[in-house]
């Protein structure tokens, strides 16, 4: 597990609870959004893996309104964890998705504050593999992070459960926070 060079962001006088609910700096912690990576902010083939080609390259296309949405909370704290088994299947390397992890982050506007890969198939059962916290807690570590007023966003149920497992205060559905009917 790696993390992204990045700076932490606070919240600049702007209120965002209309858009996720819960952010605001509080005596506890910072807040943040943790967003699940393949079917929430980027599209995925029939494995549920990030397209990708026969060398590796993986391509990036953003789901509808995925920066849109995301934009006006720029000032935020904005934290991917994923599940990239396709690692350890030897699809592509874990250089590969960090140079996607920075190219999404510039297709977003360089609103990313940071991630973390999980590069593990199931049976490895590590302790960052989604529905586990692992990820999650690194980060909220790492960032000073209020898990409790802080809100998830996923497209399957690993993802919530991860959620849950962290102590993150509010879980909402790809579906739901992007519109997508």
């Amino acid at each position: 597990m790696r993390f992204a060079p990045a700076v932490l962001s606070l919240v600049k006088g702007r209120d965002f609870r209309d858009l996720v609910g819960c952010f605001a700096m509080n005596e506890n912690g910072n807040a943040a959004l943790f967003l699940d990576l393949a079917g929430t902010l980027v599209t995925i083939d029939e494995t549920r893996s990030i397209y990708h080609d026969a060398c590796g390259h993986l391509k990036i296309e953003l789901l509808p309104n995925v920066a849109e949405k995301l934009a006006p909370m720029r000032d935020h704290l904005m934290l991917v964890v994923t599940n990239q088994s396709g690692i350890n299947r030897g699809w592509f390397t874990m250089a590969q998705v960090e140079d996607a992890m920075r190219e999404l982050d510039h297709k977003l506007g360089d609103i990313l504050t940071g991630w973390q890969i999980c590069p593990h198939v199931p049976d490895d059962n590590c302790a960052c593999r989604k529905p586990k916290a692992g990820m999650i807690l690194e980060l909220a570590e790492l960032y000073g992070v209020d898990l409790r007023n802080s809100t998830m966003v996923g497209d399957q149920d690993v993802d919530e459960q991860a959620a849950t497992a962290a102590g993150v205060g509010r879980f909402i559905y790809a579906q739901e926070f992007f519109g997508w009917d």
